[in-house]
């Protein structure tokens, strides 16, 4: 297999959250780390041709991405400044590039079958209304009964994992050594000065890994690698970001047949499996 790069991304600001579409396109949510204000963009996944670039709410600070459902973002807001609870929702149409209804009542919890799942923070409990994803129109009072919002909310990831993510799974080094990629791993922890774990997706003959090696400076460097097992071959390397003090989270996933790679934190690399 190969890894064709189809185009990178940079705005020189933190990636935060990338958010591929049902409708192929991916949306980012960027943070500036001097005035930590928010920004989002928008851009075909394939071409990397931009729809939106640097787009920003009237708050510019305390805000953020609940979730997209069919090229409708939900933005929520933040209750108080450094504060994790959630309030609001703004409803912003990709296509339009238009705010197209916003509730300042509610809060969100899911999305599913064309319907906003939200509720009304009472004093003692929180009462649940359905919405019209499109209009924001009540379209069912659900009463304080949380059964049927679990319920919705496991259909939703259900509804998730039908989009063909993969995400990375942790090699253990003190597992027994079942599989070839864990003798693969195993030999690789045999040669070179690894912390922590090493994060992998497998995707057919290519084995996706990346791991944090203690470098001459004896800080971190995280290294990614695709590995095509068929042609015993290394057919990508990348460093992910260098100089480190601490573990970083895993910066790849897959989705469809697309790689993607977040270097540095602010520069986001495409690549097609083919």
């Amino acid at each position: 297999m190969k890894l064709k790069k189809l185009y990178k991304h940079d705005n020189k600001k933190q990636i935060w959250r990338i958010l591929p579409t049902t409708e192929n396109r991916v949306v980012l949510e960027e943070r500036d780390p001097v005035s930590k204000e928010v920004f989002f963009c928008c851009f075909d996944i394939e071409s990397g041709k931009k729809i939106f670039n640097q787009w920003q709410l009237d708050e510019k600070n305390w805000c953020g991405i609940e979730s997209i459902y069919k090229d409708i973002i939900y933005f929520h807001l933040y209750g108080k400044p450094d504060m994790p609870d959630h309030k609001s929702i703004i409803a912003f149409d990709i296509k339009t590039q238009n705010i197209i209804w916003s509730n300042d009542s509610f809060r969100f919890s899911s999305v599913y079958d064309d319907k906003i799942y939200c509720f009304r923070q009472g004093f003692e409990s929180s009462t649940y209304y359905s919405l019209d994803y499109l209009s924001g129109d009540i379209i069912d009072d659900l009463g304080t009964d949380v059964s049927t919002i679990k319920l919705i909310k496991e259909k939703a990831d259900e509804e998730f994992w039908k989009q063909n993510y993969i995400f990375p799974s942790y090699f253990n080094r003190n597992d027994d050594t079942l599989e070839d990629y864990e003798k693969y791993f195993r030999d690789l922890i045999s040669s070179r000065v690894i912390k922590g774990e090493i994060s992998f997706i497998e995707f057919n003959e290519l084995l996706l890994y990346s791991f944090h090696e203690v470098n001459k400076n004896n800080l971190l460097s995280n290294i990614f690698y695709a590995y095509d097992r068929l042609r015993n071959k290394i057919v990508l390397e990348e460093t992910l970001d260098k100089n480190l003090t601490n573990l970083i989270p895993e910066s790849f996933f897959v989705k469809d047949n697309f790689l993607f790679l977040i270097i540095d934190k602010t520069k986001l690399f495409i690549y097609k499996i083919i």
